[in-house]
Formats: C-alpha cells, sequence, structure tokens
C-alpha cells in the first residue's frame, strides 16, 4: 500500500488540506500511522487517486510516489500530465520543484509556461532565463530556443506567436533527431 504527503494529496485533488483532514477524520481517507500525525501525515495514494482530477492509470501510480517522494524527472513528468489534461497551475508548481532541482527539462518546459503565461504570470524575461539555464545544462531543445531568444535582431511578438515560434523551433529539432536515429549506418 503507497501513502502520499498531505500536499501532494491536495495537488492532486485540488481539496485545501483542511477539507482533506475533515475527510481523514471522517475515515474517508486513510492515512499510514493513523490521523495524528499532523503536517507528516501521508494519505493511502488510492484514496487520493479516487479524488484526483487527473485521470490516472494504475501505472501512474509508481509516477506519483516517486513525484512525491521529491524525484525531479517524476516530478516533470506528473507537471506534464497536469499540462495535458489542462490543469496549468499545478503543472507549473510540479515543474517549479523539478526545475528548481536543474532537472533541464522541468527547466524547459518552465520557461514555455512563462513565456505563454500558462499555470503562471507570464514573464518572457523569466521564460527566457529558465530555457537558457536549461540550454547551459546542455537540453538540446532548450539550446535552439535559447539562441532564438537571445537573438538581437528577433521581432517583438506577443506570447501566443512567440509559442508558435518555439513549436516550430521544437518540432524542427525532434524531426532533426529522428532522421539522424534513422539514418541508415
Amino acid at each position: 500500500m503507497a501513502y502520499i504527503t498531505l500536499n501532494t494529496s491536495a495537488a492532486l485533488t485540488g481539496l485545501s488540506k483542511r477539507t482533506l483532514w475533515r475527510r481523514i477524520a471522517d475515515g474517508q481517507l486513510h492515512t499510514q500511522g493513523g490521523a495524528d500525525q499532523g503536517e507528516h501525515a501521508r494519505v493511502q495514494l488510492d484514496d487520493v487517486v479516487a479524488l484526483s482530477r487527473l485521470r490516472l492509470e494504475p501505472e501512474d501510480h509508481a509516477l506519483i510516489v516517486d513525484a512525491d517522494a521529491g524525484k525531479a524527472e517524476a516530478q516533470c513528468d506528473l507537471a506534464l500530465q497536469f499540462l495535458m489534461q489542462s490543469l496549468p497551475t499545478e503543472a507549473a508548481q510540479w515543474l517549479t520543484a523539478a526545475a528548481k532541482q536543474t532537472y533541464p527539462e522541468a527547466m524547459h518546459q518552465l520557461g514555455r509556461c512563462y513565456i505563454t503565461g500558462t499555470g503562471v504570470e507570464a514573464n518572457e524575461a523569466v521564460g527566457i532565463e529558465w530555457i537558457s539555464r536549461a540550454a547551459a545544462l546542455g537540453h538540446s531543445t532548450a539550446l535552439h530556443m535559447a539562441q532564438y531568444l537571445m537573438d538581437p535582431n528577433r521581432p517583438a511578438m506577443d506570447g501566443a506567436a512567440l509559442d508558435a515560434r518555439l513549436d516550430a523551433i521544437e518540432q524542427r529539432v525532434v524531426f532533426a533527431a529522428l532522421r539522424k536515429t534513422a539514418a541508415p549506418t
């Protein structure tokens, strides 16, 4: 039986900690070691998944446990699940947690969020900073994006137009990598 923190439980369900505590007191949610654990309470994952706003598959449970444990890759992957299911604020929170651990993909994705205002207040300068930091760590897509974003001759454009341009850059990088791996040796 897997258990996760109260903070992760709140993030997955959208319920406040206070509401979660009420449900624990009512016996609707089960905790590891009983209800008297305070802020360190760990809630049964299956109970939380039943209340989650995310559509989750059983194979996602390990991802949640790993994200809850602070593993940056899992936090980033969980954030992408939130993004795909139109929950951008939650996605940005998980991306921030992973980016603070210098996980390049999370830094790249968080930068994109700042540029478009997805889950965070739009801030192109902060977005460029996160993408540049990911590029400095070797993230290939971020490297190409950073080159474009830092070009002094780049035309000014709104967040949506810039996002479309970044999508085109990402598509070009991915297709080039696919062609390279598919090329006969």
